[in-house]
């Protein structure tokens, strides 16, 4: 029993004859006339009622076939439309992994971006450390990671999405707080307000103090960069943060940044996914999505057009 049978079942049903039924589905009556006899066939009873040599009226077992196969044909359309708003990118779902920085600063506006030209593909964002996230993506988990770290796993790929690095921050009442540039040197016994010890980001610190043997002065432990901003905003200490994330706060005056001229390398923050002949068409818009909204933060305001 194929689909192909069933439509022409499903025309005869509701033609009533050969010739007609014939036009709709784009086939010959003889054709039609033949896949019938094999329905009747593979059934092992007559479909339709031939007392009336030139009407087709459905027998028992002709209406219950019938039913059935309007009920498949239209899960086929429904499959097929399916299939083609995926692969247009018009529908499905999409899972993006990213690393705290830019999960909470950048994803929104790259996410914004995208659901407005592609409102039908609906969104699962996760934010984590940088290796879950890629170990997240090389078990299947997610569809793309946006993280700090390069990945050599040769299932995947790495994409340089921006450059960042790491300042200072603090409130406009430290100590250091009229400094120009801090030095790390000076940062020995500082209280710090760090990420815990699973983070990139700590891991990167701890290594930068270790380097200069400089001790390192952990005051608080937090799970966010929120956390760490607004710690340092009332005087719990100096926090060691990207970037990226203290535009808003030192504009309101809460909170201070400065150069430490020994974390003067940049940070890079990286676009991971799995090699393009194994994306999916969701994923492919998405990156593109990416590449034009980091083209656009590159070029500035003013460039924009």
């Amino acid at each position: 029993m194929e689909m192909m049978q069933l439509q022409m079942l499903v025309a005869v049903a509701e033609e009533r004859t050969l010739q007609k039924a014939a036009v709709r589905v784009y086939r010959t009556p003889q054709a039609i006339s033949t896949a019938i006899s094999k329905l009747n066939e593979e059934i092992g009873t007559p479909l339709f009622d031939r007392s009336l040599a030139r009407d087709f009226r459905l027998t028992p077992a002709g209406e219950a076939l019938v039913d059935y196969a309007r009920r498949l044909l239209s899960l086929r359309d429904e499959a097929l439309a399916t299939m083609d708003g995926i692969r247009n990118a018009r529908s499905g779902h999409l899972r993006i992994g990213a690393n705290q920085s830019v999960g909470e600063y950048l994803l929104p506006e790259f996410t914004k971006a995208f659901q407005a030209r592609y409102p039908g593909i609906k969104l699962k964002v996760v934010i984590g450390y940088s290796d879950a996230m890629v170990s997240a993506l090389k078990h299947h988990e997610l569809d793309i990671a946006l993280v700090a770290s390069q990945t050599r796993d040769e299932d995947l790929r790495s994409q340089l999405l921006i450059r960042d690095r790491l300042i200072a921050v603090m409130s406009p009442r430290h100590p250091l707080a009229g400094r120009d540039v801090i030095h790390i040197q000076e940062l020995s016994g500082e209280p710090l307000i760090t990420l815990t010890a699973k983070s990139e980001l700590r891991e990167r610190v701890v290594e930068i103090f270790k380097r200069f043997r400089v001790p390192l002065n952990v005051q608080v432990e937090t799970g966010t960069l929120e956390s760490i901003k607004n710690m340092a905003a009332q005087d719990m200490g100096m926090g060691i943060v990207p970037l990226l994330c203290i535009k808003q706060e030192e504009a309101r005056g809460e909170l201070v940044t400065k150069t430490i001229a020994e974390l003067g390398e940049e940070r890079s923050l990286w676009l991971v996914c799995r090699h393009s002949t194994t994306l999916a068409p969701a994923c492919r818009a998405f990156i593109k999505i990416i590449q034009s909204e980091v083209a656009r933060r590159t070029r500035g305001p003013d460039k924009a057009h």
